[in-house]
């Protein structure tokens, strides 16, 4: 049996097999294989089957390239190529399992070839008008086109009332055309019927719908944790055993990584979950304030305090305190945080009254805190006391699997209000070749910028802007995610960020956030941010 393959620059493009009698190619899509090329002729040849092989006829009346010269009728055997243009067809001799013709992906194009893996779950995604489409490929059959009786129903006008159907034989997918007046294309080549799978762009009108595999379920269920890569299965291993217990659990990683999102997790699988979860930012408190929101303060106990204050640790009695960036704890408090924690006991500023509280405590620092010990910056017996269980996070760059599968995670946030966009693959291949320093943060902003600057449906490599974030998309990111966070302590945390990832150096810090030196020295001084611990 002889199948025929449509290649492009060395590139498998559509392999059809010829188990019909006839085979009419060329550009018109009234044939059996419209080929995109404007060399070729509308109608620009016929292919007839016979026992012992294939007959080429020319209908162009110009020839057609057979073997380098044009001819008007040729008898082909298995590896002889026709020329059209940038395209060219090669006769191949296949077995009756091979003649199907499959769909993958594949370089820098969309592929069609022979002998691909069959998939048998796959995912029919893309958008029609603002309608999104995401459709799992069950049952034996589907329609599609502009009548409401089909399964799949496309707002467009250049789809036909029944354009075309999808069916299922044994464990495999195919499209078929149904005479539909702009035609059936499958990765950009018109088809009367072709195989399917994982890949495939199937083009109907203006309507572009791409078939995908359901993306592997990420390795826990954890609201707000996300991951398929191997690199995070020991830290979910690690929060599943250690949530449910009271021991204190530090968590480290790189900025940018999740470590808030870890903390909450940790929250949810205690047996405090009923309980309040109090979080205080260690970096975005000025160190005079510090104590007064862990301990609370009685009233006139320094200037200012015109009432009695409750802390932070007290709210929290019962429940859970997350202490975010406790490396950047002063000495002295970390010596009544120790106190707090060893004994329970506390006591408020300007009280003699000692108050006795049950709190349990989860702690999170990008630095390295057994450099801080060794650096008379942190003492050793807290370190020590926090540090009961460690949960590291990996940065972004060494879970790679995991880039895609965030990317289409917060372009779905991004656009949930508005119209629905997507990632080309070759956006996704740059996002994969990326470093991200600032890691799922950073991923965050790139993909939302691109959704608002992108004016179509599709986000190109040209829409990715990698470039740290500024200030003020830090604050944009906070309200576009509903994020539980004040002006202040969003600015405050980015600043202080930036300034430790430039080793305090104001001038870069300032560039980064898109302000000018005179206005982040400014709001240093606002927000009691002291550059000297940088």
């Amino acid at each position: 049996m002889f199948e025929i393959v449509i290649t492009r620059g060395g590139k498998d493009l559509v392999a059809l097999p010829l188990h019909q009698q006839t085979l009419r190619i060329g550009r018109s899509e009234t044939n059996d294989l419209c080929l995109p090329e404007q060399s070729v002729s509308r109608h620009q040849c016929l292919l007839t089957c016979q026992d012992d092989g294939v007959e080429m006829e020319d209908k162009s009346g110009r020839g057609t390239v057979v073997g380098g010269r044009p001819v008007r009728k040729a008898r082909l055997q298995p590896g002889t190529e026709i020329s059209f243009g940038s395209l060219t067809a090669v006769l191949r001799e296949v077995t009756q399992a091979q003649a199907t013709p499959t769909v993958v992906s594949g370089g820098d194009t969309m592929v069609i070839k022979a002998n691909g893996p069959a998939s048998s779950e796959l995912l029919l995604t893309g958008t029609s008008g603002k309608r999104r489409i995401r459709t799992p490929l069950r049952g034996q059959v589907l329609t599609l086109g502009q009548d409401p009786s089909n399964d799949i129903i496309l707002d467009d006008n250049y789809v036909s009332a029944f354009h075309c159907r999808l069916f299922r034989k044994g464990d495999d997918w195919f499209v078929a055309d149904l005479d539909s007046t702009n035609g059936t294309r499958v990765n950009g080549v018109t088809v009367t019927e072709a195989r399917l799978e994982a890949g495939a762009v199937l083009s109907l009108g203006k309507v572009d719908l791409r078939l995908v595999e359901p993306q592997e379920k990420p390795t826990s269920s954890f609201e707000g944790l996300i991951s398929q890569d191997p690199a995070m299965r020991p830290v979910f291993t690690t929060i599943e055993r250690a949530a449910p217990t009271d021991e204190t659990i530090l968590i480290t990683g790189e900025s940018g990584t999740g470590k808030e999102v870890v903390a909450q997790a940790c929250y949810r699988l205690s047996r405090r979950a009923q309980k309040p979860l109090v979080a205080l930012n260690c970096a975005a408190i000025s160190k005079e304030l510090m104590e007064s929101e862990l301990f609370g303060h009685e009233k006139g106990a320094f200037t200012g305090a015109q009432t009695k204050r409750t802390g932070l640790m007290e709210e929290a009695h019962q429940g859970t305190m997350f202490l975010d960036e406790i490396g950047e704890l002063a000495l002295d408090l970390q010596a009544k945080l120790l106190r707090a924690l060893e004994s329970g006991e506390i006591r408020r500023v300007g009280s003699n009254q000692p108050l006795m509280v049950n709190v349990r405590v989860l702690a999170a620092t990008h630095r390295s805190l057994p450099e801080r010990v060794q650096q008379g910056e942190f003492r050793e017996d807290l370190y020590y006391r926090i540090c009961v269980i460690e949960i590291h996070l990996p940065p972004l760059r060494k879970r790679p699997r995991d880039i895609p599968l965030l990317a289409n995670y917060f372009l779905e946030q991004a656009t949930s209000q508005t119209e629905p966009k997507m990632l080309t693959e070759k956006a996704l291949e740059e996002l994969a070749q990326y470093r991200f320093p600032g890691n799922v943060r950073e991923l965050k902003h790139i993909v939302t910028r691109a959704a608002i600057l992108c004016e179509g449906q599709q986000i190109e490599p040209r829409h990715l802007t990698f470039a740290p974030p500024t200030l003020a998309d830090r604050v944009a990111e906070s309200k576009l995610y509903r994020q539980n966070k004040t002006l202040r302590e969003v600015e405050i945390e980015a600043i202080r960020e930036t300034l430790a990832s430039h080793d305090g150096n104001q001038r870069a810090a300032a560039r980064t956030l898109g302000l000018a030196r005179s206005t982040l020295i400014s709001k240093m001084e606002k927000y009691g941010i002291d550059p000297k611990t940088f």
